[in-house]
């Protein structure tokens, strides 16, 4: 398992890095994208050699070199490195070359300070773990420290420079890029200081395991697929979000199914769709269009049910269920009311009081759903409407039969 996800992390690395190059030979020559390439190529063999069977593989030539670690931590360490000349390439205005020099020249000290204390901590392989010459513990902890104290630092400048992007960015892909990218890095932060992990065991004993334990290697694979996903939304983004909004879309068509249904069975002339079952679920690709109709042929029925709607409905509603009623309530209700009416043939009188105005929603098709949304709620489910279907039942059986015209108003059922 812990050869699998060192691969793994090592594969996305790969594709990240490889992603990087061919956008920096597309693009010009950008400095934050040639740093970004030489991160992910660096992270790369680093992740490799964390895996077992690799360490056995490469490690012939150099034992002490590639079991030690060593290797490993100064690829790693050198990635990291490159994220801070990110960092510094992000920013605005651009900064001048002093900074850039400095930058280097720490990335230099920590990778001499590195080799200085694991060379200074007598480290041999033995038994399958590295382990110190008597009394030198302490220097393989500086060793460890040291890169998980830089690492972090070079992940928070990083995360830092990219939130402040993030803020100044409109929403949409290259935010979501963005997002996504800092979440690498907290998740960077976390493997980095796992490090300390081995710490202990070093002052303790003088000894560290000579691989990454599986929770180092599985963040390390979090943190790749976080960045490349970052890196690239550009190119998943788009078809990603357009099969979103088409489940979004055909989940809702659904759901306002038995709003439509209740209508269409008594209107089924306001279905758009002559001559296909008009309840067949639309193809994915199709889901947006189809709601779109869906939401025209429920508007188009309560206007064909103007004409039996029962002005009395706002009182009954009020009357159940407070004096400021939901007007997601008031509309289901009107509609359940209608319907009944329409079903007994008795029509609104002319002189009667006008029937209440479906609500109006300023917008998208998106607010248009969401508000016939909350109608299909109120109509399948709310008590309020389920009380004047029974008060519309009332004041059909005690008002003469089917077909009469008169109907009463607010007083008229008890």
């Amino acid at each position: 398992m812990t050869d699998l996800t060192a691969y793994v992390a090592a594969a996305v690395f790969l594709v990240f890095g490889a992603h990087r190059l061919a956008v920096t030979r597309t693009a010009g020559a950008d400095p934050a994208q040639r740093y970004v390439s030489a991160f992910a190529l660096c992270m790369t063999p680093g992740m490799l050699l964390n895996a077992p069977s690799t360490e056995a593989l490469v490690g012939r030539p150099a034992p002490q070199l590639v079991e030690s670690g060593l290797l490993a931590h100064a690829l790693k360490t050198g990635g990291l490195s490159f994220l801070v000349l990110v960092a510094l390439a992000l920013r605005v205005p651009a900064v001048p070359r002093a900074p850039l020099r400095r930058q280097i020249a720490l990335a230099v000290a920590v990778q001499v300070g590195s080799v200085a204390l694991f060379l200074a901590a007598g480290v041999g392989v033995r038994d399958g773990s590295v382990v110190t010459a008597d009394g030198h513990g302490w220097q393989l902890a500086g060793y460890n420290t040291l890169f998980a104290v830089y690492g972090a630092w070079c992940l928070l400048v990083l995360g830092r420079e990219l939130a402040r992007h993030a803020t100044r960015t409109d929403p949409g892909l290259l935010r979501t890029g963005l997002r996504l990218m800092m979440l690498a890095t907290v998740v960077g932060v976390l493997w980095t200081l796992w490090t300390f992990d081995d710490v202990a065991d070093n002052l303790a004993h003088g000894r560290q395991a000579m691989e990454e334990d599986l929770t180092a290697n599985s963040l390390g694979a979090v943190t790749a697929a976080f960045a490349t996903g970052g890196a690239t939304v550009t190119l998943w983004g788009g078809p990603l979000s357009a099969r979103l909004r088409w489940l979004r879309a055909r989940r809702r068509w659904l759901a306002l199914d038995p709003l439509w249904s209740a209508l269409h069975s008594e209107l089924p002339e306001i279905a758009l769709t002559a001559g296909a079952p008009p309840r067949q679920r639309p193809a994915l690709r199709h889901a947006e269009f189809a709601l779109y109709r869906r939401i025209i042929e429920i508007r188009d029925g309560h206007l064909a049910l103007r004409a039996y709607f029962h002005p009395a409905v706002p009182a009954w509603v009020a009357e159940a269920a407070d004096p400021d009623p939901h007007d997601a309530v008031v509309e289901a209700a009107a509609i359940a009311a209608a319907l009944a009416n329409r079903r007994c043939g008795r029509c609104h009188d002319a002189g009667a009081e006008p029937a209440p105005p479906p609500h109006v929603v300023s917008g998208t098709v998106d607010a248009e759903a969401a508000w016939l949304l909350q109608v299909t709620d109120a109509f399948t489910r709310s008590p309020v409407v389920a009380h004047v279907r029974a008060r519309v039942a009332a004041d059909t059986a005690g008002s003469g039969p089917a077909g009469s015209t008169g109907v009463p108003g607010a007083t008229g059922a008890t």
